[in-house]
């Protein structure tokens, strides 16, 4: 996570926010599961369009999602594949990843407390 902003996500803030959306949809891919939290980055203000002043200028620049964050999402998301909690796949024409559903809501729902 970058040091030098203290409202960062933690491993558990992403857990939770993936968490949630598996909860509301539980036939998913990876990919919707990163936006989820891309977005949460963005409203805080931590990625996207960002202006720093230097002096009288400013200079503007697009700040992406880091390394650090990549990875504890991944970290998440390989958690709950090894808890068996989701799984590879949603359908016939979709069995293998980016595609993931929820394979045990019962153990789901007792992330969600």
């Amino acid at each position: 996570m970058r040091q030098d902003i203290e409202q960062d996500l933690t491993k558990e803030d992403i857990f939770r926010m993936i968490v949630k959306h598996l909860d509301v949809f539980p036939l998913t891919s990876l990919e919707a599961i990163r936006e989820v939290i891309r977005s949460s980055l963005n409203q805080r203000g931590l990625i996207g369009g960002m202006t720093k002043q230097t002096g009288a200028a400013s200079l503007t620049f697009n700040r992406k999602i880091s390394d650090q964050d990549i990875q504890l999402l991944n970290d998440c998301i390989c958690d709950l594949l090894y808890s068996r909690v989701i799984q590879p796949g949603i359908n016939d024409d979709n069995l293998d990843l980016p595609w993931i559903h929820v394979a045990d809501k019962e153990k789901l729902k007792t992330y969600l407390k």
